[in-house]
């Protein structure tokens, strides 16, 4: 079902015509949400999200990042079981359009309809009547786990010209908006960023390590494969899982998956002196020991990145502890034999910065690595360098720096708009005043003075020149007894209007023998 979801080549409703606004190139540096240490468990979302912009006015809707995919989703707002804190609500929007189909990517437990409205990307760069799917049913319990709020498909899959042509970065390049066919990422708890349009040489420490990115199989299990030279261990050998590896990236797996894990874990040489492996196969350390790497390293273009361990080790989760005071390296098993053979996900997406060239102008995709700025790596492991240089480098991956840093725009959302206009203390809730949604749309209620202080009521004849009120609206009316205001104990009986016209309440006793 996940195979199903994530990596099925979408053709996002064809390619539209985009009356795009006259904007210069530009690039956008967003940040993005992850968890400061990650979970040990399928139950708990790990994934990466970004915020963006959907609709007029814009709605903010937090998309979960997905390396390994292509398509653009948001979920509803009232979506059946959908996961996550923010969502679309199309009621809310102006530029609004359905496309009256089901979504094509549709399964059993997630389904959805194919829409068009405006998406930005922090309010500079913009694609109007953008395609993209509105899920309805988010009931898959998979699913629920690992795609919270929305999708974000950054994966632009070249065996498909419209498949590629129709994705939304190739759109934005393709209009003029984009200073280059790049984005850059940082999932590094430290400072988790999303770069779109421009590589930021700040970001990241040594020269980037280009890859270039296999054209997709009908036989892998994953879209965005490339080639690595192997998996080292503890003691910097090649760990014998096989030639000619190849791998991918998945920011949805709190994992790395490799062949034959035993061969790993049953020798001392590669784990290293500080681990402890439990009956279930879990290779794990001491939570509470500094141990800045763990002893597994991917061999990239003759360049090793080592698994960072302060932000990358597996928390435990209350009722899948494997033992006390121990944390999951997350090594696992590939147990299927489709390919790839190993899938690099978020302990090493979180040690490493990655940037993507996808695919344009007759350049195939790339990936390039570094570390990240400011990370625990040392002289010796920046200065590393490439064995080889991909083909086509001087056409395809000679960039424009950024010589200026644009700042996302403070867009008033859809959902700011529905806040009201004063903060209000709520029963229950803290201390703190809080902006309530809708209050300024209800009636307003007015406190009358006490009974001793009100003058009576008089009535006066209309001039000829008064405005006359229409029959068939009711006229307000004091009631005939006063009573006490719950909350307003120092203000003696008062008069309200309507009361007597309230259905009365009858209190019925019954004897009981």
């Amino acid at each position: 079902i996940a195979k199903m979801s994530r990596f099925c080549v979408i053709c996002l409703f064809g390619l539209s015509t985009l009356s795009l606004l006259a904007n210069a190139s530009s690039w956008v540096t967003l940040p993005m949400r992850v968890l400061r240490s990650l979970v040990e468990a399928d139950v708990v979302f790990n994934g990466p999200t970004v915020s963006t912009y959907f609709g007029t006015p814009p709605q903010v809707v937090n998309l979960t990042v997905d390396l390994a995919a292509d398509w653009l989703a948001a979920y509803a707002y009232d979506c059946i079981l959908c996961s996550g804190g923010t969502s679309f609500n199309s009621l809310l929007s102006s530029s609004f359009q359905s496309l009256n189909s089901t979504w094509m990517n549709s399964i059993p437990g997630f389904s959805g309809t194919e829409v068009m409205d405006w998406v930005s990307f922090g309010g500079i760069l913009n694609a109007p009547d953008r395609p993209f799917a509105l899920i309805e049913s988010g009931a898959n319990y998979t699913l629920q786990a690992k795609i919270q709020n929305g999708h974000l498909g950054a994966f632009v899959n070249p065996s498909n010209d419209t498949s590629s042509s129709a994705h939304i970065f190739s759109q934005l390049y393709q209009s003029g908006q984009l200073l280059n066919p790049v984005v850059g990422f940082r999932f590094d708890p430290s400072n988790p960023k999303i770069t779109i349009g421009a590589l930021d040489p700040t970001d990241y420490d040594g020269n980037l390590n280009w890859v270039e990115i296999n054209t997709p199989s009908a036989s892998f299990d994953s879209l965005n494969t490339f080639s690595i030279d192997g998996l080292k261990g503890y003691n910097g050998s090649f760990i014998p899982v096989g030639n000619s590896l190849t791998a991918n990236l998945d920011s949805l797996a709190n994992t790395i998956a490799i062949p034959n894990v035993s061969t790993y874990i049953s020798s001392p040489g590669f784990m290293g002196p500080i681990n402890s492996v439990f009956s279930d196969g879990v290779l794990a350390y001491p939570c509470n020991v500094t141990t800045p790497y763990v002893a597994l390293s991917a061999t990239i273009n003759g360049i090793d990145y080592q698994i960072e361990s302060t932000g990358s080790l597996l928390r435990p989760y209350t009722g899948f502890v494997p033992g006390e005071g121990y944390c999951s390296v997350g090594i696992v098993n590939k147990s299927d034999t489709l390919l790839p053979p190993v899938s690099l996900g978020l302990p090493f997406l979180r040690s490493v910065y990655l940037a993507y060239r996808f695919p344009t102008d007759g350049c195939p995709g790339y990936y390039g690595f570094a570390f990240p700025a400011g990370a625990n790596r040392t002289g010796s492991q920046i200065s590393q360098t490439p064995t080889s240089t991909p083909t086509k480098s001087s056409q395809c991956l000679v960039f424009t720096t950024p010589t200026s840093t644009p700042s996302p725009s403070a867009e008033v959302t859809a959902q700011q708009k529905l806040l009201s206009s004063d903060k209000y203390s709520v029963y229950g809730g803290t201390d703190e005043a809080v902006y309530l949604v809708g209050v300024d749309d209800l009636s307003q209620m007015d406190f009358l003075a006490p009974v001793s202080a009100a003058p009576a009521p008089t009535l006066t004849a209309s001039s000829s020149n008064s405005t006359k009120v229409p029959m068939f609206v009711p006229q307000p009316t004091q009631s005939s007894g006063t009573y006490d205001v719950f909350g307003i104990p120092h203000h003696g009986l008062v008069t309200l209007v309507g009361v007597d016209d309230l259905p009365q309440m009858v209190w019925n006793t019954t004897e009981v023998n």
